[in-house]
């Protein structure tokens, strides 16, 4: 029965580990998402020419991440009549659905991506696109690094905790 037991401690050690490492796993995806679906964006504004409210909405349909709040409401204020600056508004609605989540850094990236989106010379904006995506892409990458390092670390320790709790109890 002992050896059980000390068999489930090592196990909620490494467990544990995984938990406290998915906060950065799951900011990571949210980055990936973003990443795609700003590319998605860009080719279907540059081929299809779907209007921006409608393309927006269906972008939220295809995500269920926060993502998905993000271009719902863009759509809606797009939809609606009035005074309507896209750069303003783009901004205000990804810091109130992405601020939490998002470094003051990675909102800058989709914050340039978001402004490329209505540019009408087609060259600038392919171009200016494909770097935007490569620059989320490479800070995806040093952000992949840290969280593996990170993992191992967690792993490390509550592994090490683990087994010093079963030393101490067996």
């Amino acid at each position: 029965m002992k050896w059980f037991g000390a068999f489930l401690l090592l196990v909620s050690g490494y467990l544990l580990s995984r938990r406290l490492a998915e906060p950065g796993i799951r900011h990571v995806e949210l980055l990936e998402e973003g990443e795609y679906l700003f590319r998605l964006l860009e080719s279907e504004i540059r081929n299809a020419k779907i209007p921006l409210p409608e393309l927006f909405a269906d972008i939220s349909r295809r995500t269920g991440s926060l993502w998905k709040g993000f271009f719902a409401d863009l759509s809606e204020e797009m939809k609606e009549e009035g005074d309507f600056a896209f750069g303003d508004e783009f901004e205000r609605l990804l810091t109130f659905h992405l601020s939490e989540i998002l470094t003051e850094e990675e909102q800058l990236l989709f914050l340039r991506a978001g402004r490329n989106l209505l540019s009408d010379d087609l060259i600038f904006h392919k171009n200016t696109s494909e770097q935007l995506s490569r620059e989320i892409r490479e800070h995806v990458s040093g952000m992949k690094k840290r969280l593996d390092s990170q993992k191992k670390v967690y792993q490390a320790l509550c592994l090490s905790m683990s087994a010093l709790i079963v030393i101490i109890l067996i």
